[in-house]
């Protein structure tokens, strides 16, 4: 929505709140909530914040993993009834402000059916509010669209079309694991094979897959649902995520029993995920056994396509030291010069990197011999793993990405 016309409608919301217009019959405060939502889908973003301030309610949507603040704050009468609205539209509870609410929306524009997840929390300025969105008729993703090198494509490829074994999947939030993972079993899915899933909670449906949602107040938590799993005659198993000690056994025998078990770990790299699973008390040698492979991923943003230019890394650069053996004089890299298509940022679109560390005999005997963090990512290295860097220097080079986004999402 263009700047003056949305000033003109948050103008004519706040004056009809001032008549007492309530959030269900209010036109304008409709109209209103109706074009934030409008605006995030025309912006692609992922997430709405909406949070309510002294100066008034301030409003950020998470595009390409970032946060932008809108030009425009609204009025701090109009927080409570845009936060009333959205209840509506979700089904929660307008009366109850003291505690956290969730609920869902399915949001019609024109043809197109958008599910949104909406979570509410009581702040000291009044409710804060964050609203998810779904898009549920957005198409799975191919494995061979998830941004894999040649090589890493070909690991995952064998990774996961093994009939036995627990694959982690590992990162932090918003790294795109969901999504590799529903490609995974897009690929997988077939009549012949009778895949399931547990998830907290199920982000999108998939024709021809048995899908739970874990609900712990009914007795169906992740542990009872691999039980469960298990008298389904399931061949493979999409677990959510391994939290505690309980779930971390219960998973590795079951991929000990002869079962695929596909499952995620929030730990920095794949190493790491090692060492978080031995920490949740697997022993060694039943990790060894059970292990067939490791995947690291983070989400970079990729340069736009409408401003992209070429420069000469200079020599004795910071850019030249990052490079390192993959520098060579006259190399020439590519950016983003900003312009209106990605809102001056020099990027549009996201794009994923990756570590994967399939478990050779020879990690498995590390993992039983109980080395140390660096003595295995060594040895993963000397096997030919490719790091999270090397991989986000490999499309720096391609001219995918900057090396100033691979750093701000490895490091921070």
């Amino acid at each position: 929505m263009e700047q003056e016309a949305a000033q003109r409608l948050v103008a004519e919301a706040t004056r009809e709140v001032r008549r007492g217009a309530s959030a269900t019959s209010g036109s304008h405060v409709v109209t209103l909530v109706n074009a934030i939502l409008d605006t995030a889908l025309a912006e692609e973003a992922t997430d709405i914040h909406l949070e309510p301030m002294d100066g008034g309610l301030r409003i950020r949507m998470r595009v390409d993993g970032l946060l932008r603040e809108r030009p425009i704050r609204f009025p701090p009468a109009l927080a409570p009834v845009i936060i009333a609205r959205l209840k509506v539209m979700a089904g929660l509870d307008t009366a109850k402000r003291n505690r956290p609410q969730d609920g869902q929306i399915r949001y019609q524009q024109g043809a197109r059916s958008i599910d949104m997840r909406v979570a509410v929390l009581p702040v000291v300025d009044g409710e804060r509010m964050v609203v998810r969105i779904m898009d549920a008729a957005e198409r799975f993703l191919g494995c061979a669209e998830l941004g894999f090198t040649l090589r890493n494509q070909e690991l995952f490829e064998r990774l996961i079309g093994r009939p036995t074994g627990l694959l982690l999947l590992c990162g932090p939030m918003n790294s795109g694991k969901t999504t590799t993972l529903y490609a995974a079993l897009s690929a997988l899915n077939e009549p012949s094979c009778h895949i399931m899933t547990l998830e907290d909670p199920v982000e999108r449906r998939i024709e021809g897959i048995s899908q739970f949602q874990v609900n712990p107040d009914a007795g169906l938590t992740f542990v009872a649902g691999l039980r469960a799993a298990l008298r389904q005659d399931a061949q493979k198993i999409l677990l959510g995520e391994i939290r505690d000690r309980e779930t971390a056994e219960m998973a590795v025998r079951i991929a000990l029993t002869g079962h695929a078990l596909f499952s995620t770990l929030h730990t920095e790299d794949t190493v790491s995920a090692v060492f978080r699973m031995i920490e949740m008390g697997v022993p060694p040698y039943l990790l060894a056994a059970t292990l067939s492979g490791v995947i690291a991923q983070r989400l970079v943003r990729r340069i736009c396509p409408h401003c992209r230019e070429t420069y000469v890394v200079p020599v004795g650069s910071r850019a030249q030291a990052q490079l390192g053996d993959l520098y060579h004089e006259g190399l020439e890299l590519v950016q983003g010069r900003g312009c209106t298509h990605c809102h001056g940022s020099g990027y549009r679109g996201r794009m994923a990197i990756h570590e994967i560390l399939p478990v050779s005999e020879r990690i498995r005997a590390a993992i039983l011999d109980g080395s140390d963090k660096e003595l295995l990512r060594r040895a993963a290295i000397e096997d030919g793993m490719e790091t999270l860097w090397k991989d986000g220097a490999t499309k720096v080079l391609a001219g995918e990405t900057t090396l100033a986004e691979v750093e701000r999402a490895l490091y921070g």
